[in-house]
């Protein structure tokens, strides 16, 4: 309620400050001597966090120690050294403070802003200086980046639901209907196509996963979420718009969705249905999970789909089909209107979202501090030869030692004063940016070629050393990135030459828990199931069956036979195999789909020949109605 609005108190009592629930606030590590300095004080106080103050007596580790993991947003100590000694003994402490948590922030207090910039120290780390206002926006930071690489944390359940009333989903179990993936959104017209000419309600459906790396234009600020949800509400306004155009019943389906902020985005747009997908977690985590996103779509009248028994295409899990006893608890124990079983079918595609969303903040990561020169490899890289040299036994009064302080001193101070000169004015940063203004500081480029011109001979193979260190940890940066991109791409879908060995007795045992509760199954895995097997489904009472990777490749088949072109990565490709077929793949589908939205009136001939093959091949044996005793469904 807001504070406005509030009834007034009896004369005498007080009214309660509202803050944050306690579990909710953040602790925040702060060593007595940042406590107890003046200036730095009220700038940690204005977090209103929940402060653990520490001295000789318990240190920071033993603090941590104490605390619950994910609980401590950051740490922030005292710098006591400055220059290259600095990096190296900010890295060391970084590393000691995160023992137990990697996404740990941490804080170094130093009086002199230019003492060291901060872009020479790693992700999550940075320095507090007089007037310094800009450190909410480093624990929002911390707190954004945690919140991608924790399932936990987002998915919390929530102390409030939304707030607005119930709404009974329309949910009718006629006959078995298909249900294909978008891979992209030029898939749509085909699949209005087949609804109008059957007559039909035929779903399609979209995984988080899928919207991210088929769909998404981009992910920024806002994160793999946000670009999500604005996949969701374009897609949602699509299926409108032709089922308007063609007469056809559409419907869309959020697939495998694992993160409530993106199952509330999609019912938000408008989806018919979402599916909530706890099947990787234990039986009671999938409860938990399942009852608390549902609890959330029945406020938007949408229906909900549960799964237990994961169906994923590798590991153990693969061959783990749903068992009577979990499925029963499962059914009684949530309030669902359709339930996903693994009844030996597989996937060819990996729903991962969760993974993809660690990836890719890893990744946003390392490009935060790997912009311009990467002040942070070079600092690791003049670490690297410090160490070096004093391994081979040259005292740290050494011309060698001192002469990589000064290239270290040179780098960050000079850096320092340029990005101050930077945020003062835009006519200031153009002019340092093409190295025209008077105080422009050097790039690092410079800071060798100056030091080449003015070192003696003899030392000219130690800069060359350095600047090899340097670069070689740039370039180690950017070989995990793409790591990170083949893992990503690492299960781009591809047509499956076997088929599953479907357990029908399974199949008819678990409709049969189903029967007079209003829910019905549905069949994930579509592709993998052989046509007679998926004849047999409609007289189980199967309400859906969906189908990905199959039509995918039968859609690329159809349209690479109206405009050919090679997919096939060659051995010079620029990236991993998985990585590089999905660009490819996606920049075809944009180029040669690119003004599918007016189709709608005179579609070409390969949407045509797709319809048919979808028709004949998936929905043709699908025709069947459910049994006379099978329910009706729920209303």
């Amino acid at each position: 309620m807001n504070r406005s609005t509030r009834p007034p108190l009896p004369p005498g009592v007080l009214r309660a400050v509202v803050r944050p629930r306690s579990a909710d606030v953040p602790h925040a590590v702060i060593s007595a001597e940042v406590w107890h300095t003046e200036w730095a004080r009220p700038l940690l106080e204005r977090l209103e966090l929940r402060t653990v103050i520490a001295d000789e007596r318990l240190s920071c580790e033993r603090v941590l120690d104490t605390l619950a993991a994910q609980s401590v947003a950051f740490v922030c100590e005292e710098l006591p050294v400055s220059g290259l000694a600095a990096m190296t003994w900010a890295a060391r402490r970084t590393e000691a403070l995160r023992r137990d948590d990697p996404l740990l922030g941490v804080v170094f207090m130093v009086e002199d802003p230019r003492a060291l910039d901060p872009r020479a120290l790693g992700p999550l780390v940075r320095t507090l200086s007089p007037g310094d206002t800009d450190l909410p926006d480093f624990l929002a930071e911390v707190q954004r980046v945690r919140h991608e690489f924790h399932w936990e944390l987002r998915n919390r359940r929530p102390v409030t639901p939304p707030a607005r009333e119930a709404v009974a989903p329309l949910a009718r179990w006629t006959g078995t209907v298909p249900n294909f993936n978008v891979k992209h959104p030029s898939m749509l017209l085909p699949y209005a196509l087949l609804s109008a000419r059957t007559r039909r309600e035929v779903y399609c459906e979209i995984s988080p996963q899928e919207a991210l790396l088929f769909v998404a234009d981009s992910v920024g600020r806002g994160g793999p979420a946000a670009a999500v949800a604005g996949v969701f509400s374009t897609l949602r306004q699509d299926v409108d718009r032709l089922n308007t155009a063609l007469g056809s019943r559409l419907r869309l389906h959020l697939d495998h969705a694992d993160d409530h902020e993106v199952i509330q985005a999609a019912c938000e747009a408008g989806f018919d249905s979402v599916m909530v997908d706890g099947s990787g977690r234990t039986l009671h985590q999938n409860v938990l999970f399942t009852n608390a996103a549902t609890e959330l779509a029945r406020r938007y009248g949408v229906l909900v789909e549960g799964e237990i028994g994961s169906i994923d295409g590798a590991g153990l899990r693969k061959w783990n089909k749903t068992t009577l006893s979990d499925f029963t608890r499962f059914v009684e124990d949530t309030d669902l209107d359709l339930v996903g079983a693994h009844v030996g079918q597989f996937h060819s595609f990996d729903y991962g979202f969760a993974a993809t969303r660690r990836s890719l903040a890893e990744v946003g990561l390392m490009d935060d501090r790997a912009t311009g020169d990467d002040l942070h490899a070079f600092a690791e890289a003049c670490a690297r030869v410090e160490k070096d040299l004093t391994d081979s036994g040259l005292p740290g009064y050494s011309a060698e030692h001192r002469l990589v302080a000064a290239l270290a001193r040179r780098a960050t101070t000079e850096a320092t004063r340029e990005a101050t000169r930077e945020a003062k004015t835009e006519a200031t940063a153009e002019a340092t940016a093409e190295g025209a203004g008077p105080d422009a500081g050097p790039r690092l480029d410079a800071v060798f070629r100056e030091a080449r011109a003015r070192v003696p001979v003899f030392q000219r193979p130690l800069l060359d050393a350095l600047e090899r260190e340097w670069l070689e940890r740039r370039l180690a940066k950017v070989r995990r990135k793409t790591e990170l991109w083949d893992e990503v791409f690492a299960t781009e879908p591809a047509r499956e030459h076997r088929y599953a060995a479907i357990d029908h007795g399974l199949v008819r045992t678990l409709t049969g828990v189903l029967r007079g509760t209003g829910r019905a199954l549905v069949v994930h895995g579509g592709s993998s199931i052989s046509r007679v097997d998926l004849a047999s489904l409609p007289a189980h009472g199967v309400a859906r069956v969906n189908f990905g990777s199959g039509v995918y490749a039968d859609y690329l088949e159809a349209l690479r036979a109206h405009l050919p072109v090679d997919l096939t990565p060659g051995p010079d490709a620029p990236t991993g195999d998985g990585t590089w077929k999905h660009v490819r793949r996606m920049s075809y589908l944009a180029e040669a789909t690119r003004d599918w939205r007016s189709w709608t009136d005179a579609p070409p001939s390969f949407v045509d020949t797709f319809v048919s093959r979808l028709e004949r091949c998936y929905f043709a044996p699908l025709r069947g109605r459910t049994p006379a005793e099978a329910p009706g469904g729920r209303s």
